[in-house]
């Protein structure tokens, strides 16, 4: 039987590094410290298809390298966003290493909020984790795709589902006034100069989250569609070098409960909290 190797990559996952910045200016218990801490996936494709069909390892670049120069790059860069981190990274592999044709770069952001006035105290935030992909080709655009995961959020009335699909398998009422909740998951693309090294990816962050929870709010949602696609309308709109976005919002089902004893009125005021089956909605807006 012939076969062949069709794609091969490799690299190192989860590679945790938390940096400190420090003003230098004054006794570290009396200054002002930045505090950031992200997980990265570094894979890398290129000219080592040897190593899987010959087993000849001379051109590999061991996963633990792949974990050093993490955090060695993390020692000079600031780390201020994790969109520039992930591209200092990149463009490292392609430019130390002539066989490394591509170099994708995973991250994951644990946001870490001062606590209270505290010079160096900080509490972990448990929901709205920022990430980012940066995909580097050797001779092709840079692409960059940051995100926001984990973003639990809800609305207690402006939201209705009726006049949908009928058969004999719908037992879903008509309802006008519900709770509408959801763990959003948003994703939006740059690609050329817009995933460049100096674009605003901070700032673009806090437009486009700004952006999509305003949206959220300011109509009558008569689906989660509708609601989606008007919130990825207006993250684009509110960033203008971005050139797509893709959004995930399950339901996060709250049913109205039966009260007892018997005949006690529920007024859409208690819900049972189901966590599944839950419905799956996704879309990608392009410009």
């Amino acid at each position: 039987m012939s076969v062949h190797l069709a794609r091969d990559s490799y690299g190192k996952h989860r590679v945790r590094v938390s940096k400190v910045r420090r003003p230098r200016e004054a006794p570290a218990n009396q200054e002002r410290h930045e505090f950031v801490e992200v997980s990265v996936d570094v894979e890398l494709e290129g000219d080592f298809a040897a190593s899987f069909t010959a087993g000849d390892n001379r051109l590999v670049i061991a996963t633990d390298t792949c974990k050093n120069t993490v955090y060695a790059l993390a020692k000079d860069h600031d780390v201020a966003t994790i969109e520039s981190f992930g591209l200092a990274i990149a463009e490292h592999f392609l430019e130390r290493y002539d066989h490394v044709q591509l170099c994708r770069v995973s991250l994951t952001e644990t946001v870490w909020d001062r606590l209270g006035e505290s010079l160096h105290g900080f509490v972990a935030r448990d929901r709205a984790t920022p990430t980012a992909v940066v995909t580097l080709e050797r001779d092709a655009e840079s692409e960059v795709v940051a995100g926001v995961a984990k973003l639990l959020i809800a609305k207690t009335t402006e939201s209705g589902f009726s006049d949908f699909h009928r058969d004999e398998y719908r037992t879903l009422p008509d309802v006008d006034d519900r709770i509408l909740a959801t763990e959003l998951t948003a994703q939006w693309l740059y690609r050329g100069e817009g995933a460049g090294s100096g674009g605003d990816f901070l700032g673009n962050r806090r437009a486009v989250v700004d952006a999509l929870l305003t949206a959220f709010l300011d109509h009558y949602s008569r689906s989660v569609q509708e609601t989606l696609y008007r919130m990825g309308s207006a993250a684009l709109e509110a960033c203008p070098e971005a050139d797509e976005i893709t959004l995930t919002m399950p339901n996060k089902h709250h049913l109205l409960a039966k009260l007892v004893p018997e005949g006690t009125t529920n007024d859409n005021e208690v819900f049972v909290v189901t966590d599944e089956p839950f419905g799956y909605i996704s879309g990608t807006i392009k410009r």
